[in-house]
């Protein structure tokens, strides 16, 4: 009996050893996250992994995440870096990359801090979707940098990649976000808690200022002083007879009706409004 339990444990542990070996190199061959100063968690490297394989799915654009730390590699170089590595280290394992971006972060740590670089990728000749208008839109709208700054770093990349996917949804439409048609940032929306609590606080509020309107009308019309007695009824000065004689007056009045005046319906106002290599495209900084 012991034979057996024994020989069974050894089979799953060898099954288990096989699906390991198998899923780490499924993994190696898709590797879309490279973290050479393993800032990232594995569990976060996964998470990332996956976001990035649903964004390709979907929009055929690639995300390459690189985390380096290298000395004496200077800011305005990390542009030409990330290119070397998109050409000899990427686009030669994987050849359909074509369309993508690629976010790189150097944690050597100098006098000017350490550097990052948003660049996107196109065939030579196009404009990348992600380019430096979206690298500008990524530190103008998200928390990218502030979470560099806070050591957030799993944080840090999900932003990018997930206003990437509102650039390339966008791109779908056929007027992609640029200087001339501007990305606005999507107010979050409001928790149902919040939503509820917000709509007693107005209801409540103006409750209460009707409340409050009412009695100071209905004390406005309450002109009515009560009397005590009749002679408090008559005006002295209101009737004074010191001769008495009657007297007719005859006149014929003449009624012209005035005619009802006829509005015109006012016109509304309208508004019109008249609307073989690759390149690379983004921006460095320092957090």
């Amino acid at each position: 009996m012991k034979r057996r339990i024994l020989g069974i444990i050894l089979c799953l542990v060898a099954v288990l050893v096989l699906f390991t070996s198998s899923a780490a190199a499924v993994s190696e061959d898709d590797r879309r996250v490279f973290d050479q100063d393993n800032i990232l968690s594995d569990s976060e490297e996964e998470k990332l992994q996956k976001h990035i394989e649903q964004i390709w799915e979907k929009y055929k654009s690639d995300t390459v995440i690189l985390v380096v730390n290298i000395e004496n590699l200077p800011t305005e170089s990390l542009p030409e870096y990330c290119k070397d590595f998109y050409l000899q280290g990427i686009k030669s394992r994987y050849e359909f990359l074509d369309y993508g971006l690629m976010i790189v972060l150097n944690m050597c740590d100098d006098a000017d801090g350490r550097d990052y670089c948003i660049c996107g990728v196109a065939l030579e000749g196009e404009e990348s979707v992600l380019g430096e208008y979206f690298a500008d839109t990524v530190e103008r709208v998200t928390d990218f940098q502030k979470c560099l700054g806070d050591g957030k770093w799993y944080d840090a990349f999900e932003e990018v990649i997930n206003l990437s996917e509102e650039f390339l949804e966008q791109d779908k439409t056929g007027e992609r976000f640029s200087e001339n048609n501007p990305y606005k940032k999507k107010s979050k929306p409001m928790s149902g808690t919040k939503f509820t609590i917000l709509s007693l606080l107005e209801v409540g509020a103006g409750l209460l200022f009707g409340k409050g309107y009412a009695s100071k009308l209905r004390s406005d019309m309450n002109t009515a002083v009560k009397r005590t007695e009749a002679t408090e009824y008559i005006d002295k000065n209101s009737f004074n007879i010191t001769n008495a004689q009657d007297l007719f007056m005859y006149s014929n009045v003449t009624r012209t009706r005035i005619p009802t005046e006829t509005r015109s319906g006012g016109g509304g106002g309208g508004f019109h409004s008249s609307g073989g290599g690759h390149s690379f495209s983004g921006k460095t900084g320092h957090f």
